[in-house]
């Protein structure tokens, strides 16, 4: 799969082939990410409780609803992307309305943790490393928002933040966060859900690395396709 990744791209963004059947990609995004958050907020409101304490369970669960909540109410208003396919965007919202739903259910119901969470080591370091890949995914972001004016469609070397280092700098923060997000549950559905983001956007990240060595001559030969100093 990851091998076909690199070499068939997902058909969206720079690897748009024909936009006849297409939506606008605030549109697109804003549809297709918003049932992440609605699916697990209507979760969090039909939960009944019980006399075990769920306030570690909420609050893992609310990280996992703020990057949709940011991804579909922020990001989705801001970008100024090429339009979406309209079963690129079919398909990642019946994908994220059952990863929603996963996440959420998985959570509140089958998750449990201990009355002392608050003091596990390794819950703690996820929630922060998930902060961290958000931090580096909103600020990579902001920086390819700035190369090109609204209406612009042109390409320009992305420079500052973690594009000093690599070329799939939203990429990697994103990653970042996912991974993040499955050590501090440390879950099946959690690292499925990260291993899946990996053979999602990873090889993205390549092609886009790519993309940029053949369309500039003068792209900096130190920077990496995903990985700091390695890939």
């Amino acid at each position: 799969y990851l091998l076909h990744q690199t070499r068939d791209p997902a058909r969206y963004g720079r690897y748009v082939t024909n936009t006849k059947w297409c939506c606008s990609a605030r549109l697109g995004w804003f549809v297709q990410e918003v049932p992440a958050f609605l699916l697990p907020l209507l979760l969090l409101l039909l939960y009944e409780g019980d006399n075990v304490d769920r306030s570690g369970r909420t609050l893992l669960l609310y990280t996992f609803m703020l990057h949709y909540f940011h991804r579909s109410f922020i990001y989705a208003f801001l970008t100024r992307g090429r339009p979406i396919p309209i079963m690129i965007v079919v398909s990642a919202a019946i994908f994220c309305s059952l990863n929603g739903f996963l996440q959420g259910h998985f959570l509140l119901h089958c998750f449990q943790l201990e009355h002392t969470w608050w003091t596990d080591l390794r819950l703690c370091a996820g929630i922060c490393l998930f902060v961290v890949g958000m931090i580096i995914n909103i600020d990579s972001d902001r920086i390819l928002r700035k190369l090109r004016k609204p209406g612009e469609i042109t390409y320009s070397i992305p420079q500052g933040g973690m594009f000093e280092f690599i070329s799939g700098a939203n990429f990697f923060g994103e990653i970042v966060e996912w991974c993040g997000y499955a050590v501090a549950t440390w879950s099946f559905p959690t690292f499925s859900f990260a291993f899946f983001t990996i053979c999602s956007i990873g090889p993205r990240a390549y092609l886009h690395h790519r993309f940029y060595q053949k369309k500039f001559k003068d792209y900096p030969r130190n920077r990496k396709a995903l990985i700091p100093f390695v890939l």
